[in-house]
């Protein structure tokens, strides 16, 4: 193997492990520093096991790489493992061939001076440029006092050597360093997005509320207590305003934690049970309501929450089909899931509003909050299925709900 083929190995076997570290990382980005401290600890032993197991120890340079995790080690202050490693070191240079008591002074002095600059922090390239100003002198001592062998060329080879070990360990270093702070910057990126995202909807909610009780102000302003009449209409006005401010309030409150507790439950009665809860106003409406019964479907489902999403689903069908009309439910069990659809020949949705009718606060409704249909979504969401919306202004709309169905043992 030559000398740049021997190097491209090593810088392989010790970034392999590095860069597992940081995919884990970076798709782990909430770990404790407990776990990420852990996981540096097995990329360093990992590294070093690779590059005792399957490099070629008689070159320099290759000697000098192995302590590129005893270096990473020492950077993160993993003071036990840094030990541990400069044991591994020790033994290893001593299988081949160098002296147990000299390289126990030596890391004995890597370990002292790195702890010592590692407490004032110096920075990374001060603390390699002393391993190598170090490594260089020991290399030396080797080289003219045990092998009997100072030449030009030999103070050459290692001044090449330790040359190329401080360049490696710059890069891989940096490697680390760039990726943790790429990592932290996403981080960052998500917390500034979901406080971005918190503060819109403080906004909107903010909106939503202020209108009824500006509406609530006006009335009162405008309040003649000796007209019992205009009382008596502004009251209930007021009243209406001040509905919808809870209404938005609890909807939003249910929106901010929703959770479901999943059962084994007949699908088939729900949509029955809803349609009786919904009869009164479907009657009040004229609305005839026609349902295509299944067979018994059984899905992992909350009962209330699954109903919750058909009232409002149904709800919204009705104020579509203001002067009458039809809602057509069908149910069907399919191979994977149960699919329930709820049609109506109301006024339909505008392709523009079909394709913002489940951002949160958005609704096509003079008086409505935005806040059902996202609702509606997220606990079909919690019951791993999903719901679709499918209309055409002034024909239809229809919502396509799937539930995965009940896997009988």
């Amino acid at each position: 193997m030559s000398f740049f083929d021997g190097m491209i190995l090593d810088l392989i076997l010790i970034l392999f492990p590095i860069l597992s570290l940081l995919i884990v990382k970076a798709n782990f980005m909430n770990i404790g520093k407990f776990s990420s401290n852990f996981f540096i600890d097995i990329a360093n032993l990992s590294s070093l096991f690779l590059l005792i197991k399957y490099c070629d120890s008689s070159n320099y340079y290759m000697i000098l790489l192995v302590n590129i995790p005893f270096i990473i080690s020492v950077l993160h202050g993993r003071r036990i493992v840094s030990f541990i490693i400069a044991i591994c070191l020790i033994l290893f240079n001593v299988s081949v061939g160098s002296d147990v008591y000299f390289l126990i002074i030596e890391y004995s002095i890597y370990l002292i001076i790195f702890i010592l600059l590692f407490k004032k922090g110096i920075s990374i390239e001060t603390i390699l440029l002393t391993f190598v100003f170090i490594k260089g002198i020991f290399l030396t001592i080797h080289e003219c006092y045990i092998l009997n062998n100072l030449t030009f060329l030999s103070i050459l080879k290692i001044f090449v050597c330790l040359s190329i070990f401080y360049l490696i360990g710059i890069l891989i270093v940096n490697i680390i360093d760039l990726t943790d702070r790429t990592v932290t910057l996403n981080q960052s990126l998500k917390e500034l997005e979901k406080e971005k995202k918190l503060k819109n909807s403080l906004f909107k909610i903010t909106h939503e509320v202020k209108n009824p009780i500006a509406v609530c102000k006006g009335y009162l302003q405008m309040m003649d207590y000796s007209n019992i009449d205009k009382i008596k209409k502004y009251n209930k006005i007021i009243l209406n305003e001040l509905n919808r401010t809870l209404d938005i309030m609890d909807n939003f409150s249910e929106f901010t934690k929703i959770k479901v507790n999943l059962d084994i439950m007949d699908v088939d009665y729900l949509i029955v049970d809803t349609i009786k809860s919904m009869y009164s106003v479907f009657k009040l409406k004229n609305i005839s309501v026609y349902y295509d019964e299944s067979d018994e479907v059984f899905i992992d489902g909350d009962f209330d929450r699954l109903k919750q999403v058909l009232i409002n689903i149904l709800k919204n069908s009705v104020e579509a089909l203001d002067g009458g009309g039809t809602i057509n439910i069908s149910l069907k069990r399919m191979k994977r899931y149960a699919r329930i659809s709820i049609r109506d020949d109301g006024c339909g949705i505008s392709k523009e509003d079909l394709n913002k009718i489940s951002e949160l606060f958005y609704s096509t409704k003079d008086k409505g909050c935005g806040i059902g249909v996202s609702l509606s979504k997220e606990i079909i969401a919690l019951h791993n299925g999903f719901i679709k919306y499918n209309s055409v202004e002034g024909s239809y709309t229809e919502v396509v709900i799937k539930l995965p169905l009940h896997l009988f043992v």
